[in-house]
């Protein structure tokens, strides 16, 4: 049995691994801290984990850059979110940058 998911209650962003709080904050490329508890985790971890998470909610959903970058809500540079895009998602069509959670 399917379970209706409310969408309106789900929110965007990621949060801490240890203390589930949504001010984890990029440091540098590849580290990120949680400005509550001080948990260091790195950023494509806890990006996969979060697309993981959203792709057993929405699994067909495809997703341009600014979506992404609005579904972290993290500061990051363009080279961390080509490297996130790459080792994460695959592009749906050649032309477009559309694209798809495949890691």
């Amino acid at each position: 049995m399917h379970l209706p998911v409310i969408t309106r209650n789900i929110r965007r962003g990621i949060k801490c691994g240890r203390c589930h709080a949504f001010g984890f904050q990029a440091i540098g490329g590849s580290i990120g801290k949680c400005s509550r508890c001080g948990q260091v985790d790195a950023i494509q971890l806890v990006v996969k984990d979060y697309f993981t998470n959203l792709n057993l909610l929405y699994p067909a959903d495809t997703y341009k850059r600014r979506d992404i970058m609005e579904h972290l809500k993290l500061s990051i540079s363009e080279y961390t979110l080509q490297k996130i895009i790459q080792s994460n998602f695959k592009k749906l069509d050649q032309r477009q940058r559309v694209y798809f959670f495949s890691p």
